[in-house]
């Protein structure tokens, strides 16, 4: 039930971000009211699903209440998902039904209050909706709720074991393995005196011990063609083999001895080397640290997979699949419009 939820308010909150359509001061929501479905021995119409509209339109944009504009657009958007969790719910009431859950007087009025404030009745009345309709919306919920928690959520965390978790974690450490970041610069010649040059070049670094950039007129001095890069960023396992094994072996401040190679593109013998500005390590993060989180992980998973094989197990049960949604949920209903 909770993804239904969850998809409603994402496509809600998207609606509500939408450019609104021209609407006069008179136009009015037109409703073309009609049975939906009929399931449980219960006749959803499209006035059942509009009132389920009007609470959570009521609950999550209250700024918009005096908006057709905005609530036309958020009917449109929604009816048919908040069809599909009212179908949801009627299966899992008949459920409950069988198994005889249930709920006081005193646990709904509190349901009530918490969801429509301390004053129901005057709320109630700007939605729309009768006191005995909310009372039933709201008991309904509830029975749900706890329907979820007792057959998906309890049966869901009980699948997740240690030895699950600890999996997970060394997936975790394939896919994020710890690693070190490198800020260096490259000092490079090219050209046939390259390599003669960069030895001079490299017994100037070490005797000074500087930044290149703090000594780059020194450096141009002694080979105005010398090129100093601009400070690059990157993490061991970006670089290449070579530039790992050079980098990896210098700690922060030091130069590396002089590496000649012939570059192929362009047939110059090119002479470079590098100097580490900075090294910071990123260890691999705790299992006490992590553990927690990949529980969640595991369980949210396990809550989708049980979820859905609940619901399939009910629409089989009570004769209910997509097939006879198929109508229903054509695009080609549009059961709202503006007048």
């Amino acid at each position: 039930m909770k993804k239904y939820l969850f998809l409603l308010l994402i496509l809600a909150s998207l609606s509500a971000q939408m450019p609104m359509p021209s609407l006069d001061q008179n136009q009015k929501i037109g409703v073309q009211n009609a049975i939906l479905v009929q399931i449980n021995g219960k006749a959803i119409s499209v006035m059942d699903v509009k009132k389920k509209m009007d609470v959570a339109f009521h609950q999550h944009y209250p700024h918009l209440e005096q908006s057709n504009a905005a609530r036309y657009q958020f009917y449109e958007t929604s009816w048919r998902h908040v069809l599909k969790e009212m179908i949801d719910q009627q299966l899992i009431l008949a459920d409950a039904k069988e198994k005889e859950i249930k709920l006081t007087d005193g646990e709904i009025r509190e349901e009530l209050e918490e969801r429509f404030g301390p004053h129901v009745m005057s709320t109630l009345d700007k939605i729309g909706l009768s006191y005995n309709d909310a009372w039933e919306m709201v008991k309904n919920d509830i029975i749900v709720r706890r329907m979820n928690w007792w057959f998906i959520h309890m049966k869901a965390i009980s699948k997740v074991t240690p030895q699950d978790i600890r999996r997970s974690f060394h997936c975790y450490l394939k896919e994020n393995p710890p690693y070190q970041e490198m800020k260096y610069r490259v000092i490079s010649i090219r050209g046939e005196e390259a390599e003669s040059k960069i030895e001079q070049i490299f017994h100037f670094l070490a005797e000074h011990k500087k930044s290149p950039e703090s000594i780059q007129p020194e450096l141009k001095a002694i080979d105005p063609s010398i090129q100093i890069s601009q400070e690059f960023t990157a993490k061991d396992n970006e670089l290449s083999e070579a530039h790992k094994t050079v980098l990896s072996s210098l700690e922060q401040g030091q130069y590396s001895a002089p590496i000649v190679q012939n570059s192929k593109t362009e047939n110059k013998t090119v002479a470079r080397i590098f100097y580490l500005c900075d090294k910071t390590d990123f260890p691999a993060p705790d299992f006490t640290a992590l553990s927690s989180n990949l529980r969640e992980q595991l369980t949210q998973q396990a809550v989708i997979q049980e979820s859905t094989q609940y619901l399939d197990k009910l629409r089989k049960q009570y004769g209910f699949d997509d097939a006879s949604l198929k109508d229903v949920l054509s695009d080609h209903l549009h059961p709202f419009s503006l007048e």
